[in-house]
């Protein structure tokens, strides 16, 4: 009977938290920005024109690519379909956790199936992984891995056996090769398997500590055959200290916030907030007792201690790096992790006395995840979708040529164009370069772009030059279609005026404040030179319709 109760309770977390991420899975929007660069690769031909250079600049994960190909030859392209690989991982990782909790267990002297199901209930209604089981990227495989990884890490030092190794070996191996940065997170742990060893005075398994490293050969090589292919481009990220505060909230309460950029000086709202009735039982009550979880699960030779130290290392390092390189964090860029903070704060769950406050928080989770603030709910950037269905319905010629805000090929999903096709961030190639910054702007990127671009943003003046190369690239059709995507060039040159005139001038992403300079310069010239026959605009776009 006693088993019955906790199979009964696995299925009971299992149905709901299936349940909870098909909700809303089909985004009336479409796939945007991010998910519809993924899908282009991912639907390309032939595994080299999955791994094209200019196609990857931005993107570091190969396998993804390959099962996302390979899910679409088997499910078709349908926006629900893909979205629902997603969830699919998601779930199958749901099911992981109950045994990853388990084996925690077994190791932290804590009562099994009390800490899977605890584990699993966590995970279950994490707003932050529910949120990404339902976008088509690839952190719900990702997390898949994690817990795959630890599961078998669990077991391999249990017992050091060659089974264990390989499982362990291979599921890391699949994580760098289906999201290639979490080289970091497999570093980490096996630097804390090497020390758990000797501090647990377990003999070293010398040889396979000597075979494990071999799983970022493939990485290696890979970066020497295509060595532009692990390249990212942070103009677009804005980070403070603040960002601590938003991890521990997005990881541990219901209330997400900050999902595609930081928000900078956080604290300050945080701290606004703080006396609020909702915040408190809302953000606040989770964070606190998800934080008192975390140190009840602090026991010598532990391996929870490793894990923890594991994560806390993983986001130090994203923090140090972004204040010592060009890297810019995201909270998303840590949701690795995630699993691993859950499944700690299970062993310290596990050991309460009373389970009271722990009911109560997952009634406060479930509580959010059926308001309007809940993962399912939250609003996307527009996508792709809804800007073909506003070129179907304001008749916009597929024959026209088309400057498109990044890559030429986003919008082949939706609308397909017959014409030429243009790219707004071409104007950020060298030969534009020169005919807006000077000289000594020019090299100063190397080492300040922020005052690099300073004089440009405040400038009212077009170059000639510019105007020269514009028309040029672009003025070569009967009818131009500009379509301007405003949740990259959001600002108008008053604004990038007062920002750039500004003391937290340096807290706006560079991105956004280029390329919006960008843009409206582009739509002086194309009117200058085009007489426009048409705007049509929404929240998200604008579609500027010229004709020569």
């Amino acid at each position: 009977m006693k088993a019955n109760k906790w199979y009964f309770g696995l299925f009971i977390i299992l149905i709901t938290g299936g349940l909870i991420r098909l909700i809303n899975l089909d985004k009336s929007g479409g796939l945007w920005y991010d998910e519809i660069t993924i899908y282009s690769i991912a639907s390309a031909k032939g595994f080299w024109g999955m791994l094209n250079v200019d196609s990857h600049r931005f993107l570091l994960f190969p396998l993804y690519y390959i099962i996302y190909h390979l899910w679409l030859i088997i499910f078709g392209n349908s926006d629900i379909a893909i979205r629902f690989m997603s969830c699919f991982f998601d779930i199958a990782s749901l099911v992981c956790t109950f045994f990853v909790g388990k084996e925690l267990a077994k190791n932290c002297v804590c009562e099994e199936n009390k800490t899977g199901l605890i584990y699993m209930g966590l995970y279950g209604i994490n707003s932050l992984t529910i949120y990404y089981a339902q976008e088509a990227k690839f952190y719900s495989l990702s997390l898949l891995f994690v817990n795959l990884i630890v599961l078998f890490w669990l077991k391999y030092i249990k017992n050091q056996s060659t089974k264990h190794f390989t499982l362990f070996y291979f599921a890391n191996l699949a994580l760098i090769l289906a999201y290639t940065s979490q080289c970091l997170f497999v570093m980490l742990l096996y630097i804390a398997t090497i020390i758990y060893f000797l501090k647990s005075k377990i003999k070293l398994p010398v040889k396979q500590v000597i075979i494990f490293p071999s799983v970022f050969i493939p990485v290696i090589i890979f970066a020497l055959i295509i060595p532009q292919y692990f390249s990212g481009n942070f103009d677009a990220v804005s980070v403070d200290l603040s960002f601590i505060l938003l991890i521990i909230q997005n990881f541990f309460s219901p209330v997400l916030n900050s999902l595609q950029n930081n928000i900078n000086n956080y604290g300050s709202i945080f701290i606004a907030n703080i006396f609020k009735m909702p915040f408190l039982i809302f953000v606040l009550f989770p964070i606190t007792y998800m934080l008192y979880s975390l140190f009840k699960s602090l026991k010598k030779k532990s391996a929870s201690n490793y894990l923890l130290i594991v994560g806390l290392s993983y986001i130090f390092i994203h923090l140090l790096l972004t204040y010592t390189t060009n890297y810019n964090v995201l909270v998303r860029y840590c949701i690795p992790v995630l699993p691993v903070f859950l499944m700690v704060c299970s062993t310290g769950i596990s050991r309460q006395k009373k389970l009271t406050a722990f009911f109560i928080y997952i009634l406060v989770c479930l509580i959010v995840l059926i308001s309007p603030y809940s993962a399912t709910k939250i609003a996307r950037p527009d996508g792709y979708k809804q800007l073909g269905e506003l070129l179907k319905n304001n008749n916009i010629p597929q024959s026209a040529d088309f400057i498109l805000p990044i890559r030429t090929n986003l919008l082949d999903k939706y609308y397909y164009i017959d014409g030429n096709r243009y790219s707004l961030y071409t104007l950020n190639n060298e030969d534009f370069q020169t005919t807006y910054l000077t000289e000594n702007e020019i090299n100063d990127l190397k080492s300040n772009k922020y005052n690099a671009y300073k004089r440009y943003f405040q400038s009212n003046n077009i170059s000639k030059a510019f105007e020269n190369l514009v028309c040029e690239n672009f003025v070569k059709n009967k009818i131009i279609v500009l379509i301007t995507d405003k949740t990259i060039s959001m600002y108008n040159d008053e604004q990038l005026k007062i920002i750039a005139g500004s003391n937290k001038y340096e807290n706006f992403p560079l991105q956004f404040l280029r390329l919006s300079k960008l843009n409206n310069d582009l739509v002086s010239v194309l009117k200058k030179h085009s007489k426009q026959t048409d705007i049509i605009e929404n929240n998200s776009w604008a579609i500027y319709v010229f004709n020569n």
